[in-house]
């Protein structure tokens, strides 16, 4: 693969559909984001990434720059070798068995693949971010709900019918009654952003129903940080929680590196330290000795160089 070689990465978020060209080596040469509609339908978002990837091939061109392939991130269970978005259809209208590779290839002309969000974001840490030069990488995003992926001596897990690396689905108190997926308390349920607003609430003696409208996670460590008793407390049960979780994959998996990625891991590095406090504390000493835990350094990018970098593996007829 020549290091000068580019590709499309795709970003299909809930609010917004985001797109850039990036080279094999990482570098971002052009970037464009879309808001989407509240109320989307498959045909709308297929219209839409296309548009997308036909405009920022026209302005890379005139830089004499021609992607060779579109790699795309899609949320929920994909079907990687087909390229096919399973579901679930996340309230898009069409959105399930949707073969969005074959379907953009035809518009476009170009090779397309299709990757979850977490395990391209996954594959970016790895080969650009925090976890370079690591050959076992357990990432975990810390957001509304809790994804992640797992890298296994260099090569991404997948499991059965690509359904492998829903870290946030594991159970931590089985006492608690049914996640909003059906699972008895679930990482997710206790430890997302979703939860340390839900937690908050309860603290504080707040309405959870009206609160979710208007707070969020990032709010509720704004307040930990002017001393507000209920904020302070949740962030710190939260951290906890999330060590917990962590401290499960490190005596399950014991990787060399945990990457912690979406909005929480934004936090101060207070909150980190503690999950780092935590995570160590619940975890056998064998499998801990050697293990980082780090904040992911690529943000926002990670799902389009994660794509655009899984894209160019894949037409090379590589695996990842």
């Amino acid at each position: 693969m020549f290091r000068n070689t580019a590709a499309i990465g795709a970003d299909i978020g809930t609010h917004s559909l985001r797109i850039a060209v990036v080279t094999y080596t990482g570098e971002v040469i052009a970037a464009n984001s879309y808001k989407l509609a509240d109320v989307q339908t498959s045909e709308y978002l297929i219209e839409n990434l296309v548009n997308a990837i036909r405009s920022i091939r026209k302005e890379v061109a005139e830089s004499d720059i021609n992607p060779i392939c579109v790699g795309i991130s899609a949320k929920g269970f994909i079907d990687h070798k087909a390229g096919i978005v399973i579901g679930p259809d996340r309230g898009i209208k069409g959105w399930k068995n949707v073969p969005l590779a074959k379907l953009i290839n035809k518009a476009t002309g170009l090779p397309a693949f299709v990757g979850n969000d977490a395990n391209l974001m996954t594959i970016a840490e790895q080969r650009f971010g925090a976890a370079r030069d690591y050959d076992n990488v357990i990432f975990v995003t810390l957001r509304t709900g809790i994804g992640g992926g797992i890298i296994i001596n260099g090569k991404l897990y997948r499991g059965v019918n690509d359904n492998g690396g829903e870290v946030g689905q594991m159970i931590i108190n089985f006492d608690d009654s049914l996640s909003d997926k059906g699972i008895k308390g679930s990482f997710e349920h206790y430890a997302s952003a979703t939860a340390l607003v839900r937690r908050y609430c309860e603290l504080s003696g707040k309405s959870v129903s009206n609160a979710a409208k208007s707070l969020t996670g990032k709010d509720v460590f704004k307040l930990s940080y002017k001393n507000d008793p209920a904020a302070k407390k949740a962030v710190k049960e939260n951290a906890e929680l999330v060590g917990i979780g962590l401290a499960n994959l490190t005596a399950i998996f014991a990787p060399e590196i945990i990457v912690l990625g979406g909005g929480m891991s934004e936090a101060r590095d207070s909150y980190i330290n503690m999950i780092r406090k935590s995570a160590f504390a619940n975890s056998l000493e064998n499998c801990r000795s050697e293990i980082k835990i780090e904040r992911a350094q690529l943000g926002s990018d990670a799902p389009l160089l994660g794509s655009a970098y899984y894209s160019m593996i894949r037409l090379a007829g590589k695996t990842i």
